[in-house]
Order: structure tokens, then C-alpha cells, then sequence
């Protein structure tokens, strides 16, 4: 859904992200067995997506000399709330390849889709875009039982290599 509205008019319903994230810590506590929640990957996720928003907010107030918003014209709520809303699924590496990679290939769509596409436009639908790459990494986890995307064995074997 969120994907869908993105794409269609470049803002997604705020409740969906409520229940979002409700529906991932619930999915997180089944595939855990029933464990509760580890807050501490989570609070790791979120610190790190707030810090580069500090960042971002510093590096353009400078370059415009002036305190700039960056949600108001750089960065649509929605998608500061959708990795909101992931960074209490995944793993502290899982969020940071999630997130890395989902940025490159939001990137690599969009210049392509922009290339052949009539429609020119320079609102990049992140939410809805990484919403799909996070499908297809939710599918990989399922069928890849290795690959789990709730702790980060898988990284750190694959970085020992």
C-alpha cells in the first residue's frame, strides 16, 4: 500500500506506519520464537537514522545559511517514517545494508525510470520504492532460512570471509 500511494500521489496515509510497525514487531516476536523484543538493536537503528538526519539537517542549514527544514522540500515524512518503522525489525547490520542498499537501487530505478519516462519529475518516491526493496528482502528471508533478518549472523559470517 504504501508503495502504491507513494507512487500515485507522492504521499502515503500517516496511520499506515503505526500499524506498520506494529505488524513488524509482531512478526519479529513470532519469528523469535516469542521472545520480547530486544529494545537495544532497535534504539541502535534509531539513533543512527536520527544522527544522519541531524547531519543532513546541519550540512544544508549551513549550505543555505539559514535553519532548513529537510522534510519540508529535501525529504517527505513519510519516508523518515518508514525506516522509522523498519529499524524495529531488523538487526543493527541488517539495517545498515538494508538501508544502504536500498538507497543505491532507489537511485539506480529512479535515474533509469527517468530516462525513459515522458513524466520527468524530481520527487524521488523513496517510502514506496524501499517499501518494494524491503519486500523482496522480507522474501529472501523467508525462503533463505540463513538469512535472517532479525539478527545478524549471516553478515558477520559473510564479513569473516
Amino acid at each position: 500500500m504504501i508503495f502504491l500511494q507513494d507512487i500515485k500521489s507522492r504521499s502515503v496515509y500517516w496511520v499506515l506506519f503505526p500499524v506498520l510497525t506494529a505488524l513488524l514487531m509482531l512478526l519479529h516476536y513470532f519469528e523469535s520464537g516469542g521472545q520480547v523484543l530486544s529494545w537495544q538493536p532497535a534504539i541502535f537503528n534509531l539513533a543512527f537514522f536520527i544522527g544522519q538526519l541531524l547531519l543532513v539537517t546541519v550540512y544544508f542549514s549551513l549550505k543555505n545559511k539559514k535553519l532548513t527544514n529537510i522534510t519540508s522540500e529535501l525529504l517527505g515524512i513519510g519516508d523518515v517514517f518508514f525506516i522509522l518503522s523498519v529499524a524495529f525489525y531488523l538487526s543493527i547490520f541488517n539495517f545498515l545494508f538494508f538501508y544502504i542498499v536500498s538507497l543505491i537501487l532507489v537511485l539506480i530505478a529512479w535515474l533509469v525510470w527517468q530516462a525513459v519516462s515522458a513524466n520527468k519529475s524530481k520527487h524521488i518516491p523513496l517510502a514506496g520504492m524501499q517499501a518494494i526493496v524491503f519486500i523482496l528482502f522480507l522474501i529472501c528471508g523467508w525462503f533463505f532460512k540463513a538469512l535472517s533478518l532479525t539478527n545478524d549472523t549471516w553478515i558477520l559470517n559473510l564479513m569473516g570471509r
